[in-house]
């Protein structure tokens, strides 16, 4: 399944207005309109005309750093999940055919903020759309088999992400680094929690987060809003509104010190490493200062990160750096991967990039790069219904509005050599960190002790990240 949340570092729209070659280049959201129906429901709708397609995404925010009931990780990914294993009067092989029939797309998923499903139907078939989406959120039968076999699919999916650590490198992170946290809770879910989950665990899930006075559902394409308006009416009218209130989520403690998590897989070929803290929030006003430093210490190919351990040295296909998008402050880390043989050199000329960039910062030449390359990817970020659907959502979730997309490109010229400075010295700490390393034991062990001395061991085969 797509992505449900797209970092809004690049939720950024192509439909461009472009000035004169002297003049900036000017931006503008798509208008939309905005309806909020009697029972609370919030109602995106865009119209696009270019092509007989429509996008539809909904959203309600029951991820599971909310609503999973401690020792059952996952409940919410399952909930969200089972909305298309049969719904009213079809099974889940007669709802899947009826999606497949028309060459449409229904898809539903949780994360640990929200969960959120999309559709996309041909013009012709938007009625359908209708039906089945809403069948799927107001009507859904939870058949018991069905929760059977999806869960023993997903523990199974578990094991086998677990060959392959680069899958289940950020599950070991961000356990190690949000403690007791609920953002360290897996969203997927473990062996041993999924294996807990019943259908009576699903729908008194589904009962008490899924309310019309919850969900945000966006529409764009091509259709006519009034008479859209009118079919989402109909269709969602009815859905009763519940008391439905989330519990504010604290902000998670940034780490003091350094310290290590060594996950050891005895047959692996290469070192993985996920090194970082805990940073800042989405709606922090330093987000965009912090996006355009990021570009250029980890953010594309060229930065200083990727250029140090691939492309001078060789010794990883692969470095980057990110920043968590959420509500309360998410990570900042730093991701490589090298040959079992070269995995302290990479550890230590990671961290050594990383001194480097607090204490020299960057040049004035170096800033109007990174603003260009992200000018450069504003455009063809997003330009179709579902990018659009998303945004809209997006933008709904984190409390934004369009002008947030609208001003974005002002807000990145107006970055200065001074924000650059604060944000290093604030945002990328050197000192205060946590790392995951999976890999061979023997490998793993001196390079947790020589980059941050206190060390704690797992062995990937243990259930649970």
């Amino acid at each position: 399944m797509r992505t449900l949340l797209l970092s809004l570092t690049h939720c950024l729209i192509g439909l461009t207005l472009v000035a004169a070659d002297s003049a900036p280049v000017k931006v503008r959201l798509p208008d939309y309109k905005t309806v909020k129906l009697e029972n609370g429901m919030t109602l995106f709708l865009m119209e696009r005309h270019d092509l007989p397609i429509a996008t539809l995404r909904w959203m309600i925010p029951s991820g599971s750093s909310i609503s999973d009931p401690a020792g059952k990780e996952g409940l919410a990914m399952i909930t969200a999940q089972m909305l298309r294993k049969g719904a009213a009067a079809r099974n889940a092989t007669q709802l899947a055919e009826a999606v497949d029939f028309v060459g449409a797309t229904l898809e539903c998923g949780a994360s640990q903020q929200f969960a959120s499903g999309a559709a996309e139907f041909v013009k012709k078939d938007l009625d359908l759309g209708l039906e089945l989406l809403s069948d799927s959120l107001l009507k859904p039968t939870f058949p018991e088999e069905e929760l059977k076999k999806m869960i023993e699919q997903e523990i199974d999916g578990i094991k086998q992400a677990k060959e392959l650590p680069g899958e289940v490198l950020p599950l070991y992170f961000q356990r190690f680094l949000y403690g007791a946290h609920p953002f360290s809770r897996p969203a997927g879910g473990t062996e041993t929690s999924l294996a807990t989950i019943t259908r009576e665990d699903v729908v008194a899930f589904y009962s008490k987060w899924y309310a019309p006075n919850q969900i945000a559902l966006a529409l764009a394409g091509d259709f006519s809003s009034a008479t859209m308006e009118q079919a989402v009416r109909k269709r969602f009218g009815g859905w009763k509104k519940l008391p439905v209130s989330s519990p504010p989520l604290s902000e998670p403690q940034r780490a003091a010190g350094r310290k290590a998590l060594l996950v050891e897989k005895p047959d692996a070929t290469q070192v993985f490493f996920r090194v970082g803290n805990v940073s800042l929030a989405r709606t922090n006003a330093d987000w965009i200062a912090v996006q355009v430093v990021n570009t250029l210490f980890g953010g594309r190919f060229t930065s200083m990160l990727n250029t140090e351990l691939r492309i001078q040295s060789g010794i990883t296909y692969h470095a980057n750096t990110y920043f968590e998008s959420r509500r309360v402050p998410g990570a900042f880390a730093m991701y490589f991967y090298t040959a079992n043989e070269t995995g302290m050199r990479a550890a230590k000329m990671a961290l050594d990039v990383l001194d480097r960039f607090r204490a020299k910062g960057i040049t004035p030449e170096q800033l109007q790069s990174a603003k260009a390359y992200i000018k450069g990817q504003f455009g063809p970020t997003l330009q179709t219904n579902d990018e659009l659907a998303d945004i809209m959502c997006d933008l709904h979730f984190y409390g934004l509005g369009p002008d947030y997309i609208n001003t974005y490109l002002d807000r990145v010229d107006a970055v200065t050599m001074e924000d650059a400075r604060r944000v290093i010295d604030k945002y990328f700490p050197s000192q205060d960190l946590r790392f995951v390393i999976i890999g061979p034991g023997p490998v793993i062990a001196p390079i947790g002790q020589a980059i941050a001395g206190e060390t704690t061991r797992l062995s990937i085969t243990d259930p649970g990240f």
